[in-house]
């Protein structure tokens, strides 16, 4: 893998239609010796400004990076001052949500924009003992499922466009899945393009070894999809400390490399930051959590103690943000956590009314400036991003068993409630929600719409 990693710019924070930022060369300058902006624009230094802050200017569109504004992009029409360009986000862009059915072992597709469950899909040849909780999606809106049941474990991908299923029986049509009551038989849907079968527990020297932390790498084609890799994670529960992490290809699913990580249990949730470095957490070992970076091209680890952990993620800034119970403090110790790599400043946010932190995302487009966090309950809070403070919370109800949440392109806040088999789409502007049944204890609370991933793409 090139060791080169650059952050791409919004296209550096939430974009849609990633294809029309096109590719960086190497001009610097550089924002703590990894970042570069695009076209290599100086900063305005005489203009002070937050980080994450956006304006136009010109027409041309800036974002505030370590205290100064650099230019990402001009734009063709009007600028928006919160989104950009306007071909950045092509009103009839679709945007899918991709949840796990854990209990179902099957995957829901639901168009964030109408709220329907637009596919289903088994997730492995396994039925109800697949065990799939964590998805991701790539740039070109592709998703991936990981089965976490150690029999074997197991990652699936989807394609999101009819266009980029495979005709495999040369029918000239595409059979695949038409929405919640149609889920074809194992290795009948057409849009399912390859599913890998992780090593067994006989072959990982500690034991079961289920996966759940789960991320593309950003490094795929955003027009096409090709390219990019799927890295995921293990757990052994053995609390020795060991995990595997393995490296697949995007394109074919094969294995293509694999690094053991000392020191943890369980590699829970995963995210990518857009400087290269595929973020785990683990909370299970010795009940005290810790996040690790994982350097992408040359696998070097560093371990960060954390004050609480479960739920991952990452913002444009690289700041690497957890949501969950302090486990050793006392009942009730609800904490978000916000790492900074660049100053390696850890900031954490008690929420003393919450039960047990769960989910967590940054916010774009009417949602942005804020970091969302799903209590188990029925409770989203927002928080503010830059001062970690909460500012707002919505009930969707009591004991929903809430699990994930995320955020679509629009800016629109999804929660994923086992208890009622379903998901929720809530409106910031209005404090109102959508409900969407989907399939059977759905467990989600990773990076289910690739708002994530896009808020800080990285490319080689």
């Amino acid at each position: 893998m090139d060791t080169h990693w650059i952050l791409r710019t919004l296209c550096l924070i939430g974009a849609v239609g990633m294809g029309s930022c096109g590719p960086m060369e190497p001009v610097g300058p550089y924002l703590d010796g990894a970042v570069q902006i695009l076209d290599g624009v100086a900063p305005d230094v005489a203009s002070e400004c937050v980080d994450g802050q956006k304006r136009c200017v010109d027409n041309a569109f800036e974002v505030c990076m370590s205290g100064a504004w650099y230019e990402v992009k001009e734009c063709v029409e009007t600028c928006d001052p919160v989104l950009g360009c306007p071909e950045d986000f092509p009103e009839d862009a679709e945007s899918y949500i991709w949840i796990a059915n854990t209990t179902e072992g099957t995957l829901s597709k639901v168009n964030t924009k109408t709220t329907v469950e637009v596919a289903r899909y088994h997730t492995c040849p396994l039925g109800t003992l697949c065990d799939p909780s964590r998805t991701s999606v790539n740039l070109h809106g592709d998703a991936v499922v990981t089965n976490r049941g150690a029999a074997p474990s197991s990652v699936t991908k989807f394609a999101a466009s009819i266009d980029n299923c495979i005709d495999r029986n040369n029918s000239e049509n595409i059979e695949t899945s038409s929405g919640p009551t149609d889920v074809l038989p194992w290795g009948e849907d057409e849009c399912m393009i390859w599913h890998t079968d992780l090593p067994d527990a006989a072959q990982f020297p500690q034991g079961s070894h289920g996966a759940r932390a789960t991320a593309w790498d950003g490094a795929e084609d955003p027009d096409s999809g090709l390219g990019g890799m799927v890295w995921t994670g293990t757990c052994n529960f053995d609390m020795t400390g060991n995990v595997r992490i393995y490296k697949l290809n995007g394109d074919t699913g094969a294995i293509e490399d694999s690094l053991d990580v000392a020191g943890i249990s369980c590699a829970y949730g995963g995210a990518m930051d857009g400087r290269g470095n595929f973020w785990i957490l683990d909370w299970l070992t010795t009940f005290s959590p810790v996040i690790v970076r994982i350097d992408m091209a040359t696998f070097e680890t560093e371990s960060v103690g954390i004050n609480c952990g479960y739920g991952i993620t990452a913002d444009s800034q690289g700041r690497i943000w957890t949501g969950g119970m302090n486990m050793m403090g006392s009942p009730g110790s609800n904490c978000v956590d916000r790492y900074d790599p660049a100053t390696g400043t850890l900031d954490s946010l008690t929420i003393n009314n919450a039960e047990f932190l769960r989910g967590i995302a940054v916010g774009v487009g009417k949602s942005e400036g804020y970091v969302w966090a799903a209590d188990t309950p029925g409770t989203v809070y927002q928080i503010d991003a830059t001062d970690m403070a909460v500012v707002g919370s919505y009930s969707f109800g009591s004991g929903l068993e809430m699990i994930g949440a995320a955020v679509d392109y629009e800016g629109y806040v999804w929660t994923v409630s086992m208890a009622q088999n379903a998901t929720f789409k809530y409106d910031p502007d209005t404090a109102t929600h959508d409900t969407v049944t989907i399939g059977t204890g759905p467990y989600t609370y990773s990076d289910m719409t690739g708002v994530q991933l896009k808020s800080v793409i990285i490319v080689n």
